[in-house]
């Protein structure tokens, strides 16, 4: 992807996983080529629907933010500042970056304008490499390459620094970037870097890297579709959606360096979004693993999706109804309780997993990933691995809005069952640390590493007299 098409791609691709976290914001983006508005902005009929649209947009946002104060003044002050900007705009980017700019000084997450361009049409899915790169102490670093994907099969590993895309320095679209002050804006730069190097379907291009030796590197992949599904919900853009289930192979176990007989059976479930799409195959998976002596759920990546489904995956975990959070709107209150799924789906009565649960995350994680595993972890059902999530955590909904785009908005506030709210600083790491770029150049799988670790303690812990569960340190 060249940087004159970047402004509408990376806000393209952004909202595509329900989050506005900043990407269209004029204040933190270079600036680049737009289209222009189908009729001039001259004309009358093109001022008075950009006019119409704003409108719309403040006044929905006035009477359904889940902070009644912003009435009190900061909002109205907003459609001081942003109106006649919003109204003389000359094309769609600049009028929609102005909403953007407008909605972002909320300070808050899944706040967004969706192009009509791309709403609901199945292009907007982009393509997929098997990469993740985060920006660790300023560098960007990759921590994830799947096995079997183009990036993988480019010779692409973890542990490297990332320097160009195409000749297109990734170190300069950095320093454009201000310094991110929360969870949020730290996500939203990691989504930045990964769109600044993502493309579409059949694109190849080069990228220089240097490697975990000091080595420069130069690669080359074709993106491919990406694997799974491709599901849409509502008035959201289609997304791409895959889940996967096995049992850890003692091999591989022992090659992230833990011994497999101190972590016996490790069930490990992936899933790429949250969609009624997958909840089939995520039930089949946990009911299949009731007889696991661990289970990992990896979250990686995963931006969130439908809330409502926390409940029925969590009630694969615990035996009685529980809590692992509450949303609170303007007018309402949902508790999100888990439902205990007892039966299976012969049913047989199977009860509930009892082993010790580790969620693998990164800042890539967001909203409903970050309602499970941050209400699992503060009610002590599950320990959390890798790098703080997203900070995303305010349900949304959608709506329509006069001149054909679509509005994403909050319309609530998300706390875990002890008050804590994870919006703006994302769901951490409590055991140990969080993987260094050093971690991720030793271990293709360091997240998943400290997680073992820490099942073979709690194994050691409740088995102390078995010899195949020798006392073993947590991650440090």
């Amino acid at each position: 992807m060249r940087r004159a098409a970047f402004h509408l791609v990376c806000s393209v691709a952004v909202l595509l996983v329900s989050h506005a976290l900043g990407c269209a914001s004029q204040s933190q983006m270079p600036s680049h080529a737009a289209r222009q508005l189908t009729h001039p902005p001259a004309e009358e009929s093109s001022a008075l629907l950009q006019a119409d649209t704003f409108d719309q947009v403040w006044t929905i946002i006035r009477d359904t933010h889940p902070d009644p104060s912003i009435n009190q003044g900061s909002w109205n002050d907003a459609r001081l500042v942003f109106r006649e900007r919003a109204i003389a705009a000359t094309t769609l980017e600049s009028f929609r970056a102005t909403l953007q700019d407008m909605m972002q000084t909320l300070g808050d997450s899944h706040f967004a304008i969706l192009p009509n361009a791309v709403a609901g049409s199945e292009s907007a899915v982009g393509g997929w490499s098997g990469m993740t790169v985060q920006v660790l102490d300023g560098a960007p670093i990759v921590t994830r390459v799947l096995p079997g994907s183009p990036a993988f099969n480019a010779g692409i590993r973890p542990g490297w620094r990332v320097l160009r895309s195409e000749g297109d320095s990734v170190d300069d679209l950095l320093a454009e970037i201000s310094p991110p002050r929360t969870a949020l804006e730290r996500s939203t730069r990691d989504r930045i870097v990964n769109m600044f190097l993502g493309g579409r379907p059949g694109m190849s291009p080069s990228i220089d890297f240097v490697d975990t030796a000091g080595v420069a590197q130069t690669a080359r992949f074709t993106f491919d579709a990406p694997p799974g599904e491709v599901v849409a919900f509502g008035n959201l853009p289609p997304m791409a959606a895959s889940c996967n289930a096995r049992v850890l192979d003692p091999a591989e176990i022992a090659a992230l360096g833990v011994d497999p007989a101190q972590v016996g059976r490790v069930g490990l479930l992936t899933f790429t979004i949250w969609m009624p799409a997958l909840a089939p195959q995520i039930d089949a998976a946990l009911f299949g693993f009731r007889d696991v002596d661990a289970l990992v759920i990896d979250l990686r990546g995963n931006p969130g999706g439908i809330a409502l489904m926390v409940s029925g995956v969590a009630g694969h975990l615990l035996a009685t109804p529980t809590s692992l959070g509450q949303m609170q709107g303007r007018s309402m209150r949902m508790d999100f309780q888990s439902n205990p799924r007892l039966v299976n789906g012969s049913g047989e009565q199977v009860g509930t997993i009892d082993a010790p649960v580790a969620i693998l995350i990164d800042g890539l994680s967001g909203s409903t990933s970050e309602m499970f595993a941050g209400g699992l972890m503060d009610i002590g059902r599950a320990e959390v691995f890798g790098h703080c999530t997203a900070g995303a955590a305010l349900p949304a909904t959608t709506h329509p809005l006069k001149n054909g785009d679509i509005l994403l908005h909050a319309i609530g506030d998300f706390r875990t069952p002890s008050g804590v709210s994870i919006e703006g600083t994302g769901v951490c790491q409590r055991m140990g640390r969080a993987p260094s770029a050093g971690d991720y150049a030793s271990h293709a799988e360091a997240e998943l590493r400290d997680a073992l670790r820490w099942i073979a303690a709690q194994r050691a812990h409740a088995h102390p007299s078995d010899p195949n569960t020798a006392a073993h340190s947590t991650p440090k």
